[in-house]
């Protein structure tokens, strides 16, 4: 309903103009004022559409209220009304852009008219400002359609950007912020597809910092958030930790998350995305909303450095118990990265951390080898400078994975199984632990083996396979885009053109159009 403001120092007139609105059916809420200044003091605090004034009033006058209300950038549609002609009045009832000067005693018919007029500018403009919102959120949509879809296209090494000179900045739009970390969001059942609209803007709120969200599959997304290079590993801990709560709290939802090292180019998007998905391959051995950091070693200070160490080279030690080297070489590179930058560690002291790998590699093997054994800790204590000792740990580690990544027949075939499941079933609501039951496995080991053996999580190889499915329908058949996304797995069809187009760059529909 529009709002009209009646000023007029005569209550006889307000009542008249009341009554007129009332018996001639206006759809319109009335307020009243009886003098220029009580009326500025109610626009303050409400909004109206339609000001009908008198001119000459006792203290300030119709002219001077409306003079102060463009001063103030108010855009309501203004009729005077008065029992005086003159041409000064009507001049400068021109110059504040009023509809009409209406003249005392009103004409019915003219009040209908002048009134019906300015009703029908309100709605025209309400209408025009309703579709330019439109416009807008349409813009805004397909800008953040492209905006996800060239930092999927980072991220995940579709672009030549991963050689590192692309700034970061204009592609994230994050304004000031130069540096950036990745959240990497893992659900342990399929959640990202079937949030409500005001997720994202929920998920900000909780974070308390500015960032972008990337729907990675229906269970992973990608969180970019603000950092600076001196923010503790503590304070990334307690966000992360804060954030699994909000899940669990919010969604019953037990997220593991991982957060990334420092990022200031788009480069380093796909390098650090690689080492989160290769932590994340080990999630088997994580406990229910883990937060894990690949930065952990890199993000400690100077003077607890040793420590930081210490902690990182026990953790490389177990997961070289477990057989698991892919994750062992990449937390150790993390580790020498720390050791090359410290200048507190003595070259002994990075020599006794590396043997210490090397002593943990011979302690798990299978056939302990004495004689390779020691030629090993002979390379690593010859070794005259750093870079040296890098290549030859990267080595020694390259060799025990490739003599130690021995899956079981069983194992193989129960990834085999689950491959076939996904292939055949890919249009039903595929969950980690249905797969797991079909082939005798826990979820966690599951996806810990298929990585292992594939190369790839169990969730993107599944979300490939539906993409690729959902080309293959777009250009072989004739059904709408609304009936082919449940029929890969897909029943959000926003969500689905949204992943869609992350993939393709294209939405269903453009796919189709253009190949």
């Amino acid at each position: 309903m529009l709002t009209m403001l009646v000023v007029d120092d005569d209550k006889f007139e307000r009542e008249g103009v009341r009554y007129l609105v009332d018996k001639f059916g206006f759809n319109l809420e009335i307020h009243e004022a009886d003098s220029g200044e009580n009326a500025l003091e109610f626009l303050q605090t409400a909004k109206v559409d339609i000001i009908l004034s008198d001119v000459r009033m006792t203290g300030m006058d119709g002219l001077q209220l409306v003079e102060h209300v463009r001063s103030q950038g108010l855009q309501a549609k203004i009729i005077f009304m008065s029992a005086y002609g003159e041409f000064e009045y009507a001049q400068r009832a021109i110059d504040v852009r009023a509809i009409r000067y209406l003249l005392k005693p009103i004409q019915v018919t003219e009040f209908i008219k002048v009134l019906s007029l300015a009703i029908q500018q309100c709605e025209e403009e309400r209408q025009g400002q309703a579709q330019l919102e439109r416009m807008e959120q349409a813009y805004l949509r397909e800008t953040r359609y492209e905006k996800n879809r060239l930092l999927a296209d980072f991220i995940l090494g579709r672009t030549e950007a991963h050689s590192g000179a692309t700034p970061l900045i204009p592609l994230t739009e994050l304004g000031e912020h130069r540096w950036l970390r990745m959240f990497m969001l893992d659900a342990r059942s399929r959640f990202f597809d079937r949030t409500s609209p005001d997720f994202e803007q929920e998920l900000a709120a909780a974070t308390e910092r500015p960032g972008e969200l990337v729907h990675l599959n229906e269970f992973q997304a990608l969180l970019l958030v603000h950092s600076t290079p001196d923010e503790a590993a503590e304070e990334l801990s307690g966000l992360a930790g804060r954030l699994s709560g909000w899940f669990k709290a919010g969604y019953g939802q037990d997220i593991a998350i991982v957060v990334s090292g420092l990022i200031e180019n788009a480069g380093q998007l796909y390098q650090e995305y690689q080492a989160m998905e290769t932590l994340l391959g080990n999630k088997f051995f994580w406990e229910e909303g883990a937060v894990v950091q690949a930065n952990r070693a890199m993000a400690a200070g100077e003077g607890d450095v040793t420590s930081a160490v210490n902690e990182v080279l026990e953790e490389i030690k177990q997961h070289i118990r477990r057989n698991s080297y892919d994750y062992a070489r990449l937390r150790f590179e993390q580790l020498f990265d720390t050791l090359q930058s410290s200048s507190r560690l003595s070259p002994v002291y990075v020599k006794y951390v590396c043997m210490e790998v090397v002593k943990a590699s011979f302690d798990a093997s299978a056939k302990k080898n004495a004689a390779a054994f020691n030629k090993q800790l002979e390379q690593v204590h010859n070794t005259e400078r750093l870079a040296d000792l890098r290549q030859v740990m990267q080595a020694i580690l390259e060799e025990q994975a490739q003599s130690g990544a021995v899956f079981g027949e069983g194992k193989s075939k129960g990834i085999e199984e689950t491959v076939r499941t996904i292939e055949q079933d890919y249009a039903s609501d595929l969950s980690l632990e249905a797969l797991a039951e079909r082939v005798y496995l826990s979820p966690s080991y599951l996806s810990y083996l298929f990585k292992k053996e594939k190369g790839i999580s169990i969730n993107k190889f599944i979300t490939l396979y539906r993409m690729d499915k959902a080309k293959e329908l777009l250009l072989t058949s004739n059904r709408k885009v609304v009936d082919i996304g449940p029929s890969v797995g897909y029943s959000n069809i926003p969500y689905f053109i949204s992943l869609f187009k992350s993939h393709f760059g294209k939405t269903p529909a453009q796919f189709r159009e253009e190949s």
